[in-house]
């Protein structure tokens, strides 16, 4: 997808962090980093997820902070065609569906230096989160999930997932009638995203912005050819240890194409170089009742 961001509620800081038509993988390249970014719109596949590699979910789990600013994220090709079982999908007529009915089982495998992301039905082993989906231009532009707690209880799921941005953006809501949040995907959102979402929010005054990632935040020129960097992101609640109230955060690892993996896999993702912003962006989700 092409970056899923809100356009300038936060500023980026460094962290001390059904079935749609849907991309298919590209086919193998070479691996310099290129020109392919083009042909990735989003973090979904209709090819059957493959795990190789060690096991690390236990420990994107424990701190997706620490996890994300030592290891590269990829989140292409979370799962096979279609939903999880068990996932309700948005749609355009109905672009958000309740939280209840998002929960998937995420897991992580380190491979070729890519901590690849999937997920699964609710229930499973690994790490219980909410699932967030994509619907392209011409599908809606718009797909959410409503009703995610401001403080999660133990036991609730504390991360929400999503594919990797390209041009995209992720916004978060704060839904002034159940004082809970919503997430929205944003598709495209680099063509006339601010003018789309605030059409979008006109039409549901409810909800109030609390934060946005962009491609304002994300894509910044790497390498010897000043590719722009996509990002992979994800929205966790952080529980302080003295008791005090937690928070929401989007977080966005920025990267950038390693070669184009397999077909029907994933590319391979790398560290950018020569940034002159942080590898690991968060933005506070912050709730205005006013």
């Amino acid at each position: 997808m092409k970056g899923l961001k809100l356009g300038g509620f936060k500023s980026p800081s460094s962290l001390s962090g059904t079935k749609t038509d849907l991309p298919r993988a590209p086919s193998p390249t070479s691996s310099k980093p290129s020109s392919q970014p083009k042909l990735f719109k989003d973090g979904f596949d209709t090819q059957p997820p493959r795990q190789p590699g060690k096991d690390v979910t236990t420990s994107f789990g424990s701190n997706p902070l620490a996890h994300a600013g030592q290891n590269t994220l990829n989140a292409y090709n979370m799962f096979p065609g279609g939903a999880p079982q068990g996932v309700a999908l948005p749609n355009a007529n109905k672009p958000f569906v309740h939280a209840n009915d998002s929960v998937v089982t995420l897991n992580a495998h380190q491979h070729q230096g890519n901590s690849n992301l999937s997920v699964t039905g609710a229930g499973g082993q690994g790490i219980q989160a909410h699932y967030l989906h994509y619907l392209s231009t011409g599908q809606g532009k718009f797909a959410g999930i409503e009703g995610v707690p401001l403080h999660p209880r133990p036991g609730q799921p504390n991360t929400v997932v999503t594919g990797a941005l390209n041009g995209c953006a992720v916004h978060a809501l704060h839904d002034t009638k159940t004082n809970t949040l919503s997430f929205l995907h944003h598709a495209d959102y680099s063509k006339n995203g601010a003018n789309e979402l605030k059409d979008f929010l006109a039409q549901r005054p409810h909800l109030r912005p609390a934060g946005s990632f962009t491609p304002g935040d994300y894509s910044h020129p790497t390498g010897r050819h000043g590719t722009p960097t996509g990002a992979t992101p994800f929205i966790h609640y952080t529980q302080p240890t003295n008791n005090s109230p937690g928070q929401w955060s989007i977080v966005g690892q920025l990267n950038t194409f390693k070669n184009g993996g397999t077909p029907g896999g994933r590319p391979e993702l790398m560290r950018p170089t020569d940034l002159t912003v942080p590898f690991v962006q968060t933005i506070p989700v912050e709730p205005r009742l006013a």
